[in-house]
């Protein structure tokens, strides 16, 4: 090998550190726009995990609603039913009420069957 060649090898040229400069540029440029665009993603992340967590509690409140309607309804018929003489008789008689001059009895001993 010649001190020419050596020479040579040994050092850049302008044109050689040029490129080396940009590419090293173009790198950073990449890593900087794949940083951002993560970032980005990131702050998708917590709203869709808040969308996903309000429609579960939606669907539970809607199933709450439900039973809370049908309670409903079974109060307003019972409240119908004892809104009548014959409805507040009878539930009066299921507690073990009398009426005045009534004798009560009480049996017991009687098979379960």
């Amino acid at each position: 090998m010649s001190s020419a060649t050596t020479a040579t090898r040994g050092t850049r040229t302008p044109s050689t550190q040029a490129a080396r400069v940009a590419a090293n540029r173009a790198r950073f440029g990449r890593i900087a726009l794949a940083v951002v665009v993560l970032l980005m993603a990131s702050s998708y992340v917590r709203p869709a995990v808040d969308w996903v967590n309000a429609r579960s509690a939606a669907g539970e409140q809607a199933q709450r609603l439900d039973a809370l309607r049908a309670t409903e309804a079974r109060l307003e018929h019972e409240k119908a039913r004892l809104s009548t003489q014959r409805g507040l008789t009878v539930e009066a008689r299921r507690l073990g009420m009398v009426r005045e001059g009534e004798r009560s009895y009480v049996v017991r001993g009687l098979p379960k069957n």
